[in-house]
């Protein structure tokens, strides 16, 4: 008997929190240093960098989400997971801006590690994910400038 198939449809919520975020250290299958994390409203997201673009849900284990602490994030099936789904949880550390994340991939046993800076971004309700990549970063530029001198901060 074949598989049944179904369709599931997601309504993305409006943009309600955002983050820039720098990784220092990442998965060598996503070398993209920058991305923007937009939370929307509902438990959905939306992340963006120079080489993803896609959705997936949200739910933050520490209330209130500004600033968040941990939050889990599940991938719907996409190009930039080979139509697979992905599983991350950041854990961030507001105080200093720093972040841990733990990246599971389906069929892999051992998590994979990677950290850097997050920012808030200001204004997320103006965010439009629709934009793309390098016009929000455009947009944030100051953002990500903040982001940078965490990183790699003067003197260091």
């Amino acid at each position: 008997m074949p598989p049944q198939t179904s369709t599931v449809t997601v309504t993305l919520g409006e943009p309600i929190y955002a983050q820039a975020l720098f990784y220092t250290a990442m998965f060598s299958g996503k070398p993209f240093a920058e991305a923007l994390l937009v939370y929307r409203r509902g438990g959905t997201y939306t992340i963006l960098s120079p080489g993803e673009d896609h959705h997936g849900c949200w739910v933050s284990a520490t209330a209130p989400l500004d600033p968040p602490r941990r939050v889990s994030f599940m991938s719907l099936p996409s190009a930039d997971w080979d139509d697979d789904i992905a599983a991350h949880t950041l854990t961030f550390a507001p105080d200093t801006g720093a972040f841990t994340q733990e990246l599971r991939l389906p069929g892999e046993s051992v998590p994979r590690a990677q950290h850097g800076f997050a920012v808030a971004v200001p204004s997320p309700e103006t965010i439009d994910p629709t934009r793309g990549w390098a016009a929000l970063r455009e947009q944030h530029r100051d953002t990500f400038e903040q982001l940078r001198a965490l990183a790699f901060p003067e003197g260091a």
